[in-house]
């Protein structure tokens, strides 16, 4: 702002220098005459103009009024001529609409536009169109908006303005838009519709392993509705209001796996199962079917930016597993050492002997090595590792064998020289024997072989209801008393069988602590009836024999940790007695000289003999309960004769014969026993 215009006011510096140009009109200020009074003379000219300045006022007041009143009536003449239509000129997207209703112009904007109203777009994908409307479109021409537009040109502003406009429209006209409103969800959702109709995923090719056979089903290309695109491309296409035809944009999905990938891991595949993998064993082959190795493929999927890849390999702990079976399987077990007790002072006497077993770590590499080769060139030969033994002079103090657990008892008086031999060379076999923690002890696998080989002779044993002459015969004296050691440790015995036919001298020592008694004793036969037990302590076992010859006697003893187990026995309970038969057995022998008949056998009754074992725990609570059975059957006088003496009934001819020989001093037993 001027520093003239920030001065105060003065009205007498700013007042009208002339009063002719200050008329008295509402509002005006008639400021105090302060004029320096005038001479007479001049007096008379001045009132003269005064009163022609006001005059020519008045006249241009009138002619003001004139025009104005001119205007309104035009106006008024327009409205009542116009009243209801649209004024000349006026325009609507190119549709004349002057002089006419609201209507009769909607009328004529309808029917420029009727083709764009009846179907603005045609949507078409490969052969296929769809025809939406505007409504499904979410569309709407906006007519009315547009004729309130049009009835407002030259109405519903002041006087002046609408005079303009009306001059306006009448000298130039004027142009209106015709607007669309547009719902892009409703046609978003109108092409989302269409999406089910048209896209497909892309189809992944896949590798099928069917047992053996590898088949490829192939990749297929997918294809997408690009929606936001196609949006875009139908509203272009409306702008101009005509009809127009829109192709769906679109876009092809492209499989992530395709058949190349495939093919490639179908001919890895093939080239693993060229043929079977054969792999020898000292010799012995153990092979490998395609089958078994198809199961140990595997096939993984990898991503990829330029394509998925299918990643080929074998099972390699399958294959362990697989070769650690066959390990155990074919596994020579190494011997533990032979162990004197000597009062708790433990004293190798015989040493272990190393195992040997299949190197797996090299049988792997052979594995896979082969597996890339031609079906021909498929045999592994595996080596072969050895394994010492577990147990040596450095950790003997290791197994925890601080004391006697059980002891078993057996007498063998009047047994024929054959049996001591047998009972003698028994017991040697068992003499220092260890058993591992958890192991599960076999009479039979320890003994191994009864022959001559380790120093068992022939004698008289019970062979398919016979007393004949076999290996071993008095064997069963060893495992009777290794089966009492056993029953008194309070050891799980996990197999046992008693004998078929009642012999008396088992009956001495037959229930340890509480005395002699019958049905205390177990049978055993090379490949069939076996003695077992298990050695549940948590500690290693040692096993001491004897064999007293002064005094008949055979002794168990079974040391190992300290369990606190205490056995009690119930029984015997006897029952089902029977009778030993009458009839005599003739059985014909072609090894008996003619006329020398002999008796194998003699006659005896049978029994059931029941008795429990009860273990205890070191708390006194119960931890086993169970019943032992041993049943004897009646066994017949059975005599042996040459076929020549026996007749037609099976009985001895009425001839003069010696009498029998008799039956040996000792009955024979079960089995070897």
């Amino acid at each position: 702002m001027s520093a003239q215009h920030s001065q105060p006011f003065n009205p007498a510096h700013d007042r009208p220098v002339d009063d002719t140009f200050a008329p008295s009109l509402p509002g005006a200020v008639d400021w105090p005459d302060q004029t320096v009074p005038q001479p007479a003379a001049q007096r008379g000219p001045v009132r003269r103009t005064r009163r022609r300045s006001r005059r020519g006022w008045w006249w241009l007041l009138l002619i003001l009024l004139a025009s104005v009143g001119l205007v309104a009536g035009v106006l008024v003449y327009l409205e009542q001529s116009y009243a209801g239509r649209i004024l000349p000129n006026v325009s609507v997207r190119g549709v004349p609409v002057g002089n006419l209703s609201r209507d009769d112009a909607r009328a004529a904007i309808e029917a420029t536009f009727a083709p764009f109203l009846a179907q603005p777009v045609v949507l078409t994908y490969s052969g296929r169109s769809w025809t939406p409307t505007l409504a499904e479109l979410g569309v709407t021409l906006e007519i009315d908006e547009a004729l309130d537009a049009a009835l407002a040109v030259g109405r519903g502003n002041d006087l002046f303005t609408n005079l303009q406009q009306i001059g306006a429209v009448w000298q130039y006209g004027v142009e209106l838009p015709l607007r669309l409103s547009i719902d892009q969800d409703a046609m978003q959702r109108y092409l989302l519709a269409r999406v089910a109709e048209v896209e497909r995923p892309a189809v992944d090719a896949r590798l099928v392993l069917n047992g053996t056979t590898v088949q490829v089903e192939p990749s297929a290309t997918g294809r997408q509705v690009l929606v936001t695109e196609t949006l875009h491309e139908i509203l272009a296409a409306i702008q101009d209001l005509n009809p127009d035809t829109v192709a769906l944009r679109t876009r092809a999905l492209e499989p992530a796996l395709r058949d190349d990938a495939a093919f490639v891991a179908q001919d890895q595949i093939a080239a693993m199962l060229a043929g079977p993998i054969t792999l020898l064993v000292d010799n012995r082959p153990f092979v490998w079917s395609l089958d078994e190795l198809a199961r140990m493929i595997r096939v993984e999927r990898v991503a990829d930016p330029a394509g998925d890849r299918l990643v080929v390999s074998i099972d390699r702990e399958m294959i362990m597993e697989r070769l650690i079976a066959l390990g155990d399987s074919t596994e020579v077990k190494g011997t533990y050492p032979r162990l004197n007790w000597n009062d708790g002072r433990l004293e190798i006497f015989q040493e272990g002997k190393p195992g040997r077993r299949i190197d797996e770590a090299q049988a792997l590499d052979a594995v896979l090595a082969a597996l890339t080769k031609p079906a021909d060139q498929r045999t592994v030969a595996v080596s072969f590792r050895e394994i010492p033994p577990p147990i040596n002079a450095a950790n003997l103090d290791q197994l925890g064998i601080t004391t006697l657990i059980g002891v078993g008892r057996s007498d063998f008086t009047g047994s024929a020289p054959y049996r001591v031999t047998n009972i003698q060379a028994g017991m040697r076999l068992l003499h220092g024997v260890l058993i591992a923690p958890g192991e599960e002890f076999s009479f039979n696998q320890t003994i191994g072989r009864i022959d001559g080989s380790n120093g068992f002779v022939e004698g008289y044993a019970i062979i398919q209801n016979r007393t004949q002459l076999e290996w071993g015969g008095g064997i069963c004296q060893d495992s009777t008393t290794v089966f009492r050691a056993a029953f008194w440790a309070g050891l799980p015995i996990t197999e046992r069988w008693g004998h078929s036919f009642y012999i008396n001298w088992y009956d001495r020592y037959g229930f340890g602590p509480y005395g002699d008694g019958p049905g205390m004793d177990a049978t055993i036969f090379t490949g069939g009836p076996d003695l077992k037990f298990l050695n549940d302590t948590g500690g290693w076992i040692l096993m001491q024999t004897l064999v007293d010859t002064r005094r008949n006697l055979a002794e168990v003893r079974l040391y190992g940790p300290e369990t606190g187990r205490k056995v009690l026995l119930e029984g015997p309970v006897i029952t089902n007695r029977t009778p030993a038969p009458t009839e005599p057995v003739y059985v014909a022998v072609p090894d008996r000289p003619v006329g020398q008949p002999r008796q194998s056998d003699k006659a005896r009754g049978g029994m059931d003999i029941l008795f429990t074992r009860i273990v205890l725990g070191p708390d006194g609570k119960e931890i086993e309960r169970r019943e032992f059975v041993t049943r004897f059957k009646p066994w017949p006088d059975i005599f042996e004769y040459n076929p020549a003496d026996l007749g037609p009934d099976g009985k001895p001819l009425p001839t003069p014969t010696p009498p029998p020989e008799p039956a040996p001093a000792e009955p024979a037993q079960d089995a070897t026993g």
